[in-house]
């Protein structure tokens, strides 16, 4: 089941297409997982998060142009992305930055 403060980011997410870019800060955690037959998933902190993408903290590098989903923890809910950067950080972890696949369309 999810949290409050996970709906209401997916919501946040939802609601906010199309304007102009606010990034909120967060500190919660996610998945991040592959889109294929057999994907790969990593456990994510997302930093912040806008209508257009996010930012994740992972302890595994991705790929630049890989699809994704950011899931939130129960996997109820998830945003189909793209990895835009992978930087590496200190002590073993990313930062990995994600554009949302419907970002670039024309809001509705």
């Amino acid at each position: 089941m999810a949290s409050s403060a996970t709906h209401s980011m997916w919501t946040y997410v939802q609601s906010h297409r199309g304007r102009c870019e606010h990034r909120m800060d967060v500190a919660m955690s996610g998945r991040l997982e592959e889109i294929c037959t057999d994907p790969i998933c990593d456990r994510v902190t997302i930093r912040n998060i806008s209508a257009h993408g996010a930012r994740v903290i992972s302890e595994r590098p991705w790929r630049t142009r890989e699809l994704v989903h950011l899931a939130e923890p129960g996997g109820e809910q998830y945003l189909d992305a793209e990895v835009v950067y992978c930087e590496p950080l200190d002590g073993n972890q990313y930062a990995v930055g994600l554009k949302f696949e419907s970002s670039d369309r024309p809001a509705s």
